[in-house]
């Protein structure tokens, strides 16, 4: 089950439709408000994915991946509100992702130097990107299970919430239920993340 099916049209979100009180719901980590940017951003993170090339399948982990950046930002004063939809400021971040998984997936045949300085960005951005993966299997130890198993399935073993209740490889029964499981522990890892962060900087 995809972002957009769980996102019914019988639960009540309107008040997300003001964008001061979804800021507000995101500062809060309130799983309704995360639910109801990601289902604002979706079609157009989407059509990134379609206008860069990339695999359709891709769009709902770059989704989440922009998403958990996104509370980051949130959560450490990067990101400050200033009236607009914290949509637009999201898909921003999946136009950068998507960018770097087109890098990723295409050779070019032009000459190298031509993009020196896009290469540096490039090698940065993976760099970082590498570092976060390791303190992410580090934080999902200390979170453990069954939050550290439901993260792992869908965003690093890639399984679908379906292939997940089919096979039973969780304790939930409905992709309802797992998938708002996976929302409270997304919100306790970035929480985690989030303390990590403040001893480091100590």
């Amino acid at each position: 089950m995809n972002i957009s099916t769980w996102f019914s049209p019988k639960k009540n979100f309107k008040q997300y439709d003001d964008h001061e009180q979804l800021f507000l719901g995101l500062q809060n980590m309130e799983n309704a408000a995360i639910l109801y940017l990601q289902n604002k951003a979706l079609p157009s993170v989407h059509r990134l994915v379609r206008d860069y090339g990339i695999q359709g399948s891709q769009a709902e982990d770059i989704l989440n991946r922009s998403t958990v950046i996104f509370l980051q930002k949130i959560q450490d004063g990067t990101y400050q509100f200033k009236g607009h939809a914290p949509s637009t400021y999201l898909i921003e971040i999946a136009k950068r992702l998507a960018l770097m998984a087109t890098r990723a997936q295409k050779k070019s045949d032009e000459p190298l130097d031509k993009y020196d300085h896009l290469q540096d960005e490039s090698w940065e951005a993976e760099q970082k990107q590498r570092e976060a993966a390791e303190l992410t299997q580090r934080l999902l130890a200390q979170l453990g299970d069954p939050c550290q198993q439901v993260i792992r399935l869908h965003h690093i073993d890639g399984y679908s919430d379906e292939e997940v209740i089919q096979r039973k490889l969780t304790r939930y029964s409905t992709t309802d239920s797992l998938k708002m499981k996976r929302s409270d522990c997304m919100k306790n890892l970035i929480q985690l993340a989030q303390k990590w962060k403040t001893l480091i900087n100590i």
